[in-house]
């Protein structure tokens, strides 16, 4: 797989996390994929993720998401097959204004030749305690 073909990939799931167009972004993901940030990790299929994809749109639209942009993404070879990207994401909420919310997330690609697919992240924060610091929300949707 190309450099290119990651970041069209990032660049496409970066389009689709600002539209908030979840169903869109689980097509980025392997059938089987694993999630994971400082509270631990969940092991999801690709069908689960769809069924709440709405749900986890909803909950950004009400803590009032108007924007999500990539600041950054560096890429690291694992091996012939695997990359890992690390992606740090600058989102605005309306509470926030223009102020964009910076936070660091790790995707895991299984890179083949038609369809690069992620096959785990890391969520390097804990997304439910920043939402609370920033007033956004007191609980998060799953």
């Amino acid at each position: 797989m190309s450099r290119e073909q990651l970041d069209t990939l990032f660049k496409q799931y970066e389009e689709a996390f600002d539209k908030l167009d979840l169903k869109t972004i689980t097509g980025y993901y392997a059938d089987t994929f694993i999630s994971a940030g400082p509270k631990g990790t969940i092991s999801r299929n690709k069908k689960e993720f769809e069924e709440k994809a709405e749900q986890a749109a909803s909950f950004y639209r009400r803590v009032g998401q108007k924007s999500a942009r990539i600041v950054s993404k560096r890429v690291m070879p694992i091996s012939n097959h695997y990359s890992m990207v690390v992606v740090r994401w600058g989102v605005t909420f309306e509470k926030t204004g223009s102020k964009q919310i910076e936070f660091d997330v790790s995707y895991v690609i299984q890179e083949t030749e038609i369809d690069p697919k992620i096959i785990l992240f890391i969520s390097h924060e804990d997304e439910e305690a920043a939402m609370k610091k920033l007033g956004l929300q007191a609980g998060m949707a799953t």
